[in-house]
């Protein structure tokens, strides 16, 4: 075992400097205290990124940058005094409030508070750390459980959940039957110190590798606390299982005499549950704190987390009150079905937006009938629970007009305990009165009573849409598409705060600056039912259409057609594009010279808009919107409204009069394009002749691609030349290679300058790249028939179209990469193209299925795939197509190559010992790791590149919060505690 460092050099502050600094604010900030009391209540293994997540920051990155500023505002409050540094004479700022013992062979940094800090803390926060462990009051309790029943929430959500489990998804019966013969052994046990070692071992090997019940390492260290101290552990056991005492008092003594033996163990709320479930699951639920955090966002349940006990105690008791509740009609339930019922209930999206959209139609019912009834409407508001009518008083109060006049209606409430509509027509009267103007134009009874009754219940809604919303985003289908997160989520008071029974959200692409721009996945709840599928926004040119389902209530709502209505609209929604239909007359053509003006005049032409017109015509002139919207990594319908907007300005500059179509309507994008339909039915638009002359003149009539060679390549790419020879020579025979690997090796980096470099020069138009995705197909990659106004037409992929180019230009090399090539549905994608793909297949002809003519995928064109070993969704690749690829393993490669590249990118050799150094611990723990490898190792590609404006501190943090711990916590999902111990101190 590798020798541990201890960080523990003195540092003379006394325990009455200490506590004189935490009183002071312009030295301990808020966020610094929460972080003493955040150490000081936690039990375990303390790490950065634990009390990170417990003070809801980023990272452990920005914890350390939170102490490094603490730091130094306590060496310019106390000068005098020597700090502790680092090997570079560095001030060690993390090491002045904090202790701490690197574990090399643990790849981590464990905490204490400095001793004197601790006991000022202790008087500091002395309230603070008995509500740590305290438990909720007899009142907190009554609250809670209002909340949890005041809603028909979790009766909707429990109904939804029932249903589910006949759903061939529902994938949770593995628990019963591991506590069922956990349950079974533990009848026959008397735990002593002979025993409790099998006992506990036992244990950690039921616990299952998938859906564990609680982390490997806590049922480790019990393990290990067992064989250190078998007597003692028999006894806690015994007593966590038979003593009278409160739970969160029995599991408090159990942590706190695991700490006292020994700091490095960690023995959490997950593991109590466990223990206890293991007994008897019909009384203890097993605990996850990700369900506990959800349950409470989902009831309002104004709960912060304390220690592991009260955690615990706190969570059975809402699983009681929830088996308390649904055991009147069920009597055989047990706490194991309820910990299953909230455990489904946040994880899958079937129960999630089921039991969303019963909750919001209801809501919408009552608030329809409130609008044809205020009588209604002022009952329901008076029978809310008189705690909340007094915050809606408060906030009220003290307010004018329409809000003086809420005010007085909830004073009425709580004095009286009702109101009549004609008493609140006397308080809106004499409200009235006191202004000159008329402040009840705009108002009627409903509008005005509206936010009294939706006061409770705004943060609830928002939470359902949050859910319907996210759930739409997180469709297989959509993985390529890349949407707003949680915009639109149009709560019912959404008109100008006037209030109505209608809710709404609205998914679209980031690409689309409004909701109102774009074309939207659109769900909208009102008294007459729910709607869901494709809508326009109304400043779109389609603005207005729509292909939406509709149902007339909740119960005739199911997941699956949702599901399926909204992938119906999907072609709709992603290839949506401007109205092409033919015009007449012709538009008068501006002259060469006043276009040339115009694009010199930036408020006419943005720097958008040459961004596509140059990319047109760089492709001849002349593209389809698929074209071009592929050249340039876009979608199709990216440029609708900057064409039209970019054709108004220049109408409005040059005053050309509109051109109208048959229809009346106005054609925009005729001002800058010509157009026609090809033989294949697609339209091809094409620049008008003076504006490409003038574009020509700006950036060239040729296009001069720089050359480029093996040497280029090598000089670029960090492999050997042996290895560059055997990939050039596969591709050459093989005719297609998959360069296979972990993220961050440059695989697809890789593949284009091998093309390149083989073909001698950068000429892109040689070159094609897609990327295969499960929604993928036959008719995007080689031909398919597509929806037009008055039918189908067939139309060529991408795949079909670059062949053609190859068969024309036989002279030459052409090179096809397909990233992440195993996402894709791959028999699908290539149908009868698969034989012809095969090297000693090429030149031969089949006939296509669709279009009925003969093609050949030609010899001069080679594929490059490009696949992710540590992609968790992997396809397996059929052995048919593997048969027809060779395959390369590319590796990280932190060697002498990239050293010198990293030297160029002037950063310097301490930074770049650091980089390889954290790099090859992570990857380490990776390649070992049982359930990883290495297919699932860091690349080089993170560091390869420094931007010249950002330090190279803040460019290495950089890379490690947002990059490559994301990384982490997907390759360890199920976990979070192996994350929190490989990125300590990194």
């Amino acid at each position: 075992m590798a020798e541990q460092t201890i960080y523990d050099t003195p540092l003379e502050i006394t325990e009455a400097q200490w506590l004189d600094m935490l009183r002071n604010d312009g030295i301990f900030k808020e966020r610094d205290r929460q972080m003493v009391l955040a150490v000081m209540l936690h039990q375990g293994n303390l790490h950065a990124a634990s009390i990170a997540r417990y003070l809801k920051l980023t990272g452990s990155t920005a914890l350390m940058l939170q102490i490094d500023r603490l730091g130094k505002r306590i060496m310019n409050h106390l000068p005098q005094i020597v700090y502790p540094q680092n090997i570079s004479g560095e001030k060690r700022t993390w090491h002045i409030p904090f202790l701490g013992e690197w574990q090399p062979d643990r790849n981590r940094l464990v905490w204490t508070l400095r001793y004197e800090l601790e006991k000022a803390a202790e008087i500091y926060f002395e309230e603070d750390l008995k509500e740590g462990k305290a438990m909720p009051s007899q009142t907190d309790y009554s609250e809670i459980r209002k909340k949890l029943f005041d809603s028909s929430y979790i009766d909707m959500a429990y109904g939804r959940y029932i249903k589910f489990k006949e759903n061939e998804l529902y994938d949770e019966a593995y628990k019963l039957e591991v506590l069922s013969r956990l349950n079974e052994f533990m009848k026959g046990q008397e735990i002593t110190n002979l025993t409790v070692v099998d006992i506990v071992k036992k244990l950690q090997k039921e616990n299952p590798n998938v859906g564990s019940f609680v982390h490997w390492s806590n049922t480790a260290d019990l393990v290990k606390f067992a064989e250190a101290k078998p007597a003692r552990v028999a006894a806690l056991l015994n007593e966590l299982y038979t003593s009278e005492a409160p739970i969160s008092e029995r599991i408090e003594k159990f942590r706190e005499e695991g700490k006292t033996f020994s700091n490095e163990i960690s023995l959490g709320a997950p593991l109590f549950g466990y223990l206890l479930a293991a007994k008897d699951y019909k009384e203890y639920p097993i605990y996850k704190q990700e369900v506990f955090t959800a349950i409470k966002a989902d009831y309002d349940i104004n709960f912060k987390l304390g220690a592991a006990g009260k955690n615990y105690e706190f969570y059975r008791y809402i699983c009681n009150l929830a088996l308390e509740h649904f055991k009147r009609e069920n009597p055989s339930l047990t706490a194991l079905d309820i910990q299953d019922f909230f455990y489904c209930a946040i994880t899958y999206d079937q129960i999630k937006v089921e039991a969303a959209m019963d909750y919001l139609f209801d809501l919408s019912a009552k608030l329809g009938e409130f609008e044809r009834d205020q009588e209604l409407m002022l009952q329901k508001i008076a029978d809310i629970d008189p705690e909340i009518l007094e915050k809606v008083s408060d906030q009220y109060r003290n307010n004018e007009k329409v809000n003086l006049i809420r005010h007085k209606i909830i004073e009425k409430i709580l004095e009286d305990g009702l109101i009549s509509l004609e008493d609140m027509e006397i308080i809106k009267q004499e409200i009235s009165r006191r202004y000159e103007t008329k402040i009840l134009n705009s108002w009627s009874d409903f509008s005005i009573l509206f936010q009294l009754y939706y006061f409770d219940k705004k943060k609830k809604v928002q939470i359902e849409l949050t859910k319907i919303h996210r759930a739409i985003r997180q469709f297989e289908e959509f993985k390529d598409l890349k949407f707003f997160e949680d915009r639109v989520l149009n709560g019912y008071s959404w008109n100008n705060q006037f209030g109505t029974s209608r809710c709404w959200l609205a998914v679209y692409e980031t690409e689309n600056g409004s909701h109102r721009l774009a074309p939207q996945l659109f769900v909208a709840v009102d008294p007459k039912g729910i709607e869901y599928g494709l809508h326009y926004g109304d400043e779109h040119p389609k603005g207005g259409q729509r292909s939406v389902a509709h149902v007339d209530d909740a119960e005739s709502f199911s997941y699956e057609d949702f599901h399926s209505k909204i992938i119906d609209v999907l072609d709709e929604f992603k290839n949506e594009e401007i109205t092409i239909e033919p015009v007449s007359p012709v538009l008068k053509e501006l002259t060469k010279d006043k276009w040339s003006e115009l694009l010199t005049d930036n408020n006419i032409f943005h720097e958008k808009d040459l961004v596509y017109l140059t990319k047109m015509y760089e492709l001849g002139g002349q593209a389809t919107a698929t074209q071009l919207g592929e050249a340039l990594g876009m979608s199709r319908n990216s440029f609708n409204l900057p064409v039209v907007n970019l054709a108004k300005r220049i109408k409005e500059e040059t005053g050309l009069k509109d051109v109208h179509r048959d229809d009346g309507t106005v054609c925009n994008w005729c001002v800058l394009f010509e157009g026609e339909y090809e033989d294949s039915n697609r339209f091809m638009w094409s620049l008008k002749p003076n504006l490409k002359e003038a574009l020509g003149e700006t950036i060239g009539e040729r296009q001069i691609y720089e050359s480029y060679s093996k040497d280029a390549f090598l000089e670029e790419v960090f492999i050997d030349e042996k290895t560059y020879d055997k990939i050039a020579s596969l591709l050459k025979y093989k005719k297609n290679i998959i360069l296979q690997g972990p993220p961050g090796v440059g695989k697809t980096f890789v593949s284009k300058r091998l093309a390149y470099s083989l073909m001698g020069t950068k000429d892109e138009s040689r070159v094609e790249m897609v990327q295969f995705h499960q929604n993928y197909s036959y008719e995007d990659f080689v031909m398919g028939f597509r929806p037009k106004e008055n039918g189908f037409s067939l139309q060529y992929g991408v795949f079909y179209d670059f062949c053609q180019r190859a068969l024309n230009n036989p002279e030459e090399d052409y090179y096809f990469v397909i990233d992440e090539i195993n996402r894709g549905n791959l028999s699908k994608i290539f149908g009868e193209l698969f034989m012809l793909i095969e090297r000693d297949k090429r030149d031969e002809f089949v006939t296509m299925g669709y279009s009925k003519l003969k093609f050949t995928v030609p010899s001069n064109l080679h594929l490059i795939g490009t696949m992710n070993t540590a992609d968790r969704s992997l396809a397996q690749l059929e052995v048919a197509l593997r048969r027809r690829f060779a395959f390369v393993t590319l590796e990280p490669a932190f060697n002498e190559k990239w050293r010198q590249h990293m030297i160029k990118e002037n950063v310097s050799a301490e930074m770049i010992s650091k980089i390889q150094q954290t790099v090859e611990k992570l990857n380490h723990e990776i390649i070992n790791d049982y359930q990883l490898g290495s297919g699932y190792a860091i690349g080089h590609s993170f560091f390869s590149a420094k931007p010249d404006d950002i330090s190279e501190y803040n460019w290495f943090d950089g890379i490690m919060s947002f990059e490559i711990l994301p990384l982490l916590e997907e390759y360890y999902f199920d976990r979070p505690e192996e994350v929190e111990r490989l990125t300590e101190e990194i």
